[in-house]
Parts: structure tokens; sequence; C-alpha cells
């Protein structure tokens, strides 16, 4: 366990997420002086980060991961970064890099026109993208190590905690600059990071629901309504092919869901050539023969998008709240950080280039990324 950073005055809050393994009697014996916040069950990064500020009263708060480690000055770094900033400015996000100190994590992000987002120039080396400047402005900063001015971020509701966790950070990034704040970039305020190495607990399906529907719940509550309206074909036209593609590749008797009306799947034998035996079991079974959802990937897209239908009113809800704080409209913003369309998932290929999907585009800033150019895999 790494040595926790001191700086004169600060109070370091560590929220224990339902752990299981020895946490609470490590902390709370070496680090007695910490204030410590234990729960029952694991709420999720944004269910941590609401318990901690309930606990706070603090000026500025400051989030960094348990699977980071602060560089030396960090902590000077963001407390100087807030507080030499202007009053508009609610947040500054720090560096990221990881552990060998050569790659890049975080140093800026950008979000799709579907409301994902990337960390651009994610495992390139450092050095070889350019890096905002200190004290530049940034789309959103990272929740893995931040500093919030209290105040103005709780007056915005700070992370939606129904993200639990994934975009939570993107979506308090966008909600400020609409509502007429800023964050910025600190460059000296670095850590290293272990990427994913509690994300990855998760299970890579559990994690593909959060992202799923979290960057459509960011999109529903955030674009404004012009846009919202304008762009909304695009995105569901978007959610639609991904789960078509899954749908009609991955899963057994996937030919069903693709012959045509009257006509006859290629893996279900035509009813004359069917034995008795079959007719049989079609009876006892019902409709035998019939595509099975099978596939993690696709049923991912359905549970994501499950509980945007099961929570659609408190979408509504919470898109209202935003909409009467705005004080930007999204095409200003849009002009600093414009929108992206990336080829992210099988299929997407293809996507981009439907000319439907292609008239279905908002006329609003944007640019083509090629993925290979945003993260290094």
């Amino acid at each position: 366990m790494p040595q926790l950073p001191e700086v004169d005055g600060a109070i370091v809050t560590v929220v224990d997420n339902g752990s299981t393994d020895g946490s609470i009697a490590a902390i709370t014996t070496r680090f007695p002086t910490v204030r410590f916040v234990p729960l029952p069950e694991n709420r999720g990064f944004t269910g941590g980060i609401a318990a901690g500020l309930v606990r706070s009263a603090a000026r500025n708060v400051i989030f960094i991961n348990n699977d980071a480690i602060p560089e030396p000055d960090w902590l000077p770094a963001l407390v100087r970064a807030i507080d030499d900033a202007p009053s508009d400015v609610i947040s500054a996000g720090g560096k990221i890099i990881d552990t060998t100190g050569q790659l890049i994590d975080f140093i800026g992000g950008m979000m799709t026109f579907d409301g994902h987002a990337f960390q651009d120039g994610f495992r390139f080396p450092l050095g070889s993208r350019e890096e905002p400047r200190d004290g530049a402005d940034i789309f959103f900063a990272c929740g893995g190590n931040m500093i919030s001015r209290r105040e103005p971020l709780l007056e915005l509701g700070a992370f939606d905690d129904d993200y639990f966790a994934y975009l939570e950070d993107v979506d308090f990034g966008w909600r400020s600059w609409v509502t007429g704040f800023r964050h910025i970039f600190s460059s000296h305020a670095v850590v290293r990071h272990h990427s994913s190495a509690t994300s990855n607990r998760l299970g890579h399906f559990e994690r593909g629901v959060l992202f799923e529907r979290n960057a459509l719940q960011t999109a529903m509550k955030n674009y404004d309504d012009d846009l919202l309206r304008e762009i909304s074909g695009s995105i569901f036209f978007t959610y639609l092919h991904r789960l078509h593609h899954y749908a009609t590749t991955r899963n057994t008797h996937a030919t069903e869901l693709t012959r045509t009306p009257f006509g006859t799947a290629a893996s279900v034998p035509p009813p004359h050539s069917r034995s008795l035996k079959h007719r049989i079991r079609r009876r006892i079974a019902g409709r035998e023969g019939l595509a099975t959802i099978d596939d993690p990937l696709t049923a991912m897209q359905f549970r994501a998008f499950d509980w945007i239908v099961k929570n659609s009113d408190r979408i509504a809800a919470k898109r209202a709240a935003v909409q009467k704080r705005r004080k930007r409209s999204d095409r200003e913003v849009f002009e600093r950080f414009p929108l992206n369309y990336v080829a992210t998932y099988p299929g997407d290929d293809e996507l981009l280039r439907n000319p439907l999907f292609r008239i279905l585009r908002a006329a609003v800033p944007s640019a083509e990324r090629d993925l290979g150019d945003i993260i290094h895999t």
C-alpha cells in the first residue's frame, strides 16, 4: 500500500466499497488519521464519490483512483491549479500516465456523437502527442485525478450516481460547460495509473452494459432540445445497427433473423422435408428453430437498452434539470470540442458508410477519427 499524500490542511478520506480483502484493517492500522468511510456493498465509483462528498465540508475536493500512485508535488499542483483559476473553472484535471511512466493514460478526452468517449492518445508514448498547456481548457477532467470546487460541484449534482462507473466524468464535463463553467488541464499534477486494475473484476460484459447505457443517458440528458431532435436519429440508428450486427452474426439460428418474408432460413428445414420426429418436437416445444440469443455481446446491448427504457422517467427528470441551468448552446460547446465519429465496434465501418446514417448525421461541428489514432492497441 503506497504512502498516502500529505499537504497542510488536507483531509484524506478513503471510501471502502464493500471490500472483503482486509483493506479496512490495513488502512485503519497504518493510517489512523485518515477519515475512513466503509460501505456495506460496492456502490461503484459514483457511489463511492457520493459517500465521500457527504462527509466533506472542504472548499475543494480531490478524486483519485485506488489504483493510482501520485508523483511528487501532485497534490500541491492540483491545489494551485484550482486556487489560481478564474471563478468559472469548476475543475482541474491532472495528467495520468501508465505505471512505467512511459505511456499516456489521460492528457485530455474526446466525446463521440452518441455519448461515448475516449482518452485521446491512450497508450501512445509520452511526448508523442501534443499535450494541452497548463491551464488550457479541456472538455472534461478524468475522475481518477481531478480537483473540483465543492460548492458548484454539488450545485450541479456532482457525478450522476445512476452511472455506477464509466462516463460519469464525461457527463459531468458536458453539464459543466453548458451551465457556464469550464474545466482546465493541470500538467504538473501527475499520477501513475494501473489501468483497469479494479474494473477488470467486473467482467468484460458487465462493463459493456455500463458503457452502453451510460453513453445513451449522457446523450439523452445533455443535448439541447434542437440538437437532440436533430441527432437522435443517428444515435438510435447506430444502436440498432450494432445490435443487428451482433444478433445476426453471433447467435444460434441467426439466419432466422435475416430471411425474407415467407422465405426459408438456411438453418431451418423447409416444411415438406421435416421428419415426423421434427414435427412432433416442434409441437411439444413450440417454435423450435427460431433464433436464440446466446451471445453475451448481444445480450449486453439488450440489457443496456432495457435499463434506459425502465429508467426513462428518471432520465427525463434529470434532463429537465440540466436544460433549466443551460447558459451555453451545444453548438457553442462543440465549436471548441467537436463531436467525433469513430468506427469502434465490429460492423461500424459499414455503419459509417451507410447512406441512411449519413443522411441522419446532424449538421454540428464534428470530425471523423480512426480508432488507431486515438488509442494504441
